[in-house]
């Protein structure tokens, strides 16, 4: 329950405080999915505009920070990918206008589960992306919801 309050809190509370951008229905975000995941997030990651690894837990990301936070995410299982497979760790970078604080995050967020809506090519060096800045980290219980929405 920790974590599933936690992961709420981050996906909904922390974004909508900081920079704002246009909300857009699920139906959208999952029809514009290269994948979706149940995953856990097993780490999270900064660094800075010379790509130079972060730890300070008062690190921060937002407007006018080169500074880039990333979720690393155990993938549990694929809903949908338009690849033939999916290595077992995802690396996925988060925004970098929200306003993001290291030592939160990682105490927030690392352990909860939830599905992942991302765009990316598996063939291209592995990167992958929210599928949408806002929006992309869905939790559990829209599961159903979602899998009505995947092209068959």
């Amino acid at each position: 329950m920790k974590y599933a309050l936690a992961f709420a809190a981050a996906l909904f509370v922390a974004p909508a405080c900081a920079t704002s951008i246009a909300p857009k229905p699920l139906e959208d975000l999952v029809r514009e999915s290269d994948h979706v995941v149940v995953a856990t997030v097993v780490g999270v990651d900064m660094v800075d505009g010379r790509g130079r690894a972060l730890d300070d837990p008062a690190a921060r990301t937002g407007p006018g920070s080169a500074n880039r936070m990333s979720f690393e995410l155990k993938v549990e299982s694929v809903l949908f990918t338009r690849a033939g497979s999916l290595p077992p760790r995802i690396r996925v970078p988060l925004w970098s206008m929200w306003h993001y604080q290291l030592g939160t995050m990682r105490e927030q967020v690392v352990g909860s589960r939830g599905i992942f809506l991302l765009k990316g090519v598996p063939l291209k060096g592995n990167r992958y992306e929210p599928a949408y800045p806002g929006g992309f980290q869905r939790p559990l219980e829209e599961r159903e919801q979602i899998e009505r929405l995947l092209p068959r």
